[in-house]
């Protein structure tokens, strides 16, 4: 599957309509639920993993024939369930693991910098927008979370990720015009 691939409309619905059987399910919801998945997670393997597990989960549970909406609404209802314990597992470790796992991280980064290297780091940073460096300052510099961020800032965490994003894309397109 290509990453979120836009048809017009995935989920469109005919009034009274049923599914008879579980091909037809399939068929007409893979799509609209992978997006929806991947419109969550952001890449393609976990969200293919996941689309998977949710009509899986799905299949077990359904009788037919069953009415579209119905199946629509169970498909949703599966994701979000499939979702949450998605983060629940990948984020929702004990604190103590995760800071192990930073600390190996961190280790692996330790190193010196050129002098040049730095520079261009800078000057990269001087070309952005206030908002878009205060971001990267905060979250990279000075190690924040995207929640301090969001308080230092007075805007929400997912609105920081929104700008750490567009942040970090704007500095890749500066790195290529900035020579050392």
């Amino acid at each position: 599957m290509d990453p979120e691939p836009r048809p017009s409309r995935p989920f469109s619905v005919v009034e009274g309509a049923s599914y008879p059987d579980w091909e037809s399910v399939y068929r007409d919801n893979v799509l609209g639920i992978y997006q929806l998945v991947f419109r969550r997670v952001g890449n393609r393997a976990d969200a293919e993993d996941l689309a998977a597990e949710v009509l899986i989960q799905t299949l077990r549970t359904l009788r037919f024939p069953a009415p579209v909406h119905d199946v629509r609404s169970y498909l949703v209802k599966t994701a979000r369930t499939v979702l949450a314990d998605h983060w629940r597992r990948h984020y929702g470790r004990p604190p103590e693991t995760l800071d192990s796992e930073l600390a190996e991280r961190t280790a692996a980064l330790d190193y010196l910098p050129s002098a040049s290297a730095a520079a261009r780091a800078l000057r990269i940073l001087e070309l952005l927008p206030e908002r878009f460096r205060q971001v990267l300052e905060l979250r990279f510099l000075r190690g924040y979370s995207a929640r301090e961020v969001a308080a230092e800032l007075r805007v929400s965490p997912g609105h920081v990720r929104v700008l750490q994003f567009r942040a970090l894309r704007r500095a890749a397109e500066l790195g290529a015009e900035v020579v050392e």
